[in-house]
């Protein structure tokens, strides 16, 4: 009888995204923010579908109640009141939709945008590229946060408008991010080769230059998020972003100031969920580029 062993066994090489995702599993801090983002991305998207109170209807017989943990406190309202009587944990849900929802929505935008712009500037040369460069060191030297709250000054109060600027204010940092990415690629030794092979520019961006600037890409997508969640906290808590009774988190903070020494935790509250939103950003782009750079080495 033939054995059925085979003499020569096919050596399966997993793909670049398996490779990736297996470097990425390996580290425990960076798997802990992937499922706190994903919980929060659930929220955003499922939370207000199974929350009881509106979050802006008052309960004048629920004053400040303080967290359910606390002395005074009752699971009815989980996390407390604020001093209209309405539900933190309801309001901090809805908060969340419009929060990292906008930021989240805003960093996209501007992703595609200024990486689709990057890339043609990258590949352009000439007094095209010249200016575009230019512009965007003027821009770049102007703090994002400063330059959201000039547009939204300009364009008027409003979460919307607030995160069109902070859309307004990431794009130019994708432009330079991918121009010089993509300026740097040009110069290596096997881009000379494919061009002397005779492939059109379009194939060389494709095959050879995007693949190997998705590291730098992702990075700047993530650094892009955590500066819009806080850049759009910070202008509705200055008062020009989404206004109050609004449940954003910067206007909560904002709201809940003049409360922070007999209530606390309406301040505390919407501080922690910014910071664990910033932090769970940060350390999922910290884990990605690790993966990245493991699975390419």
């Amino acid at each position: 009888m033939a054995s059925k062993a085979k003499t020569y066994p096919e050596i399966r090489i997993p793909s670049p995204v398996t490779q990736t995702w297996l470097a990425y599993k390996e580290n425990p801090v960076a798997m802990a923010a992937l499922w706190g983002m994903a919980c929060l991305l659930l929220v955003v998207i499922f939370g207000p579908s199974f929350v009881s109170y509106n979050p802006l209807q008052q309960d004048p017989n629920a004053l400040l109640l303080p967290p359910s943990w606390a002395a005074h406190g009752t699971i009815v309202h989980f996390l407390g009141t604020d001093d209209l009587g309405r539900d933190l944990l309801t309001r901090l849900i809805y908060g969340a939709r419009l929060t990292f929802g906008s930021a989240v929505v805003a960093t996209l935008i501007a992703m595609l945008c200024g990486c689709a712009v990057g890339l043609l500037a990258g590949m352009s040369r000439g007094l095209k590229s010249s200016i575009l460069h230019h512009m965007l060191d003027t821009l770049l030297s102007i703090p994002s946060l400063l330059l959201a709250i000039v547009l939204v000054a300009v364009m008027g109060p409003g979460l919307d408008n607030a995160a069109l600027a902070v859309t307004l204010t990431l794009t130019p940092q994708f432009i330079r991010a991918t121009y010089n990415a993509v300026n740097d690629e040009l110069q290596k030794e096997y881009i000379v080769a494919v061009r002397l092979d005779g492939s059109p520019p379009l194939r060389i961006l494709r095959l050879a230059i995007l693949p190997n600037i998705v590291d730098i890409i992702v990075a700047q997508t993530t650094r892009a998020l955590s500066t819009a969640i806080l850049d759009i906290s910070a202008v509705c808590f200055l008062g020009i972003g989404a206004q109050s009774p609004s449940p954003e988190w910067g206007t909560m903070l904002a709201d809940g100031m003049d409360l922070i020494y007999i209530g606390a935790w309406t301040v505390t509250l919407p501080g922690l969920a910014i910071m664990f939103s910033v932090l769970a950003t940060n350390l999922v782009g910290d884990g990605l580029r690790r993966a990245l750079h493991k699975g390419t080495d």
